[in-house]
């Protein structure tokens, strides 16, 4: 048991890599491997993805089919999270971000989970109800926010403060309680 539950913390402890990923069917019907988009070579990263650096502009649809803009954002503090659904650290994650969405939205925090799943949007709506998950999700098939974000790792995570310029950067799942991520999230509220 010991060894199992060891066994368990070190795998979830690594972040998924875009590559072939078992996922669960989106009909329902067994399992399948689904090819995560690969980053188009040829991407360019207008005011670059660093922390320090304004996020470049970036759009997708909501699951709903409106329009989410970075640009729209502007004025609130805004945690972009890339992730899917076969991801298991960011299944991990999850009931992380839902804290914090909860607890920081009254002060003009919003989490927004971008899934790179090619599933249709009622497949992502229904793994989002089975997952309790308020927060608004972006449907990015063709992985066009981790091309901006230079990654081939989900969950990969941005923080913008305010006026949209890139506060925190992290690879991996995301831990509410995560000292540089909450002086980071303390900061950019204040602005």
């Amino acid at each position: 048991m010991r060894k199992t539950t060891l066994f368990l913390i070190i795998v979830l402890s690594f972040a998924c890599k875009r590559a072939e990923q078992p996922v669960a069917g989106a009909r329902g019907t067994g399992t399948t491997t689904q090819a995560a988009p690969a980053p188009a070579a040829t991407a360019t990263v207008a005011g670059g993805s660093e922390v320090g650096q304004q996020m470049p502009a970036y759009s997708a649809p909501y699951l709903d089919g409106k329009l989410f803009s970075v640009a729209d954002r502007k004025g609130k503090v805004v945690l972009l999270n890339l992730w899917a659904t076969w991801c298991g650290p960011c299944r991990v994650e999850i009931p992380e971000l839902e804290k914090m969405h909860a607890e920081y939205s009254p002060r003009g925090f919003e989490v927004v989970g971008v899934t790179v799943d090619e599933y249709p949007a009622e497949a992502i709506q229904k793994f989002a109800d089975q997952q309790k998950m308020t927060y608004p999700i972006v449907l990015d098939p063709e992985g066009k926010l981790a091309n901006l974000f230079e990654t081939t790792v989900i969950p990969t995570t941005v923080l913008l403060d305010r006026s949209g310029k890139i506060v925190w950067k992290h690879q991996g799942p995301v831990m509410a309680k995560d000292p540089e991520l909450m002086k980071a999230l303390e900061e950019a509220l204040k602005s």
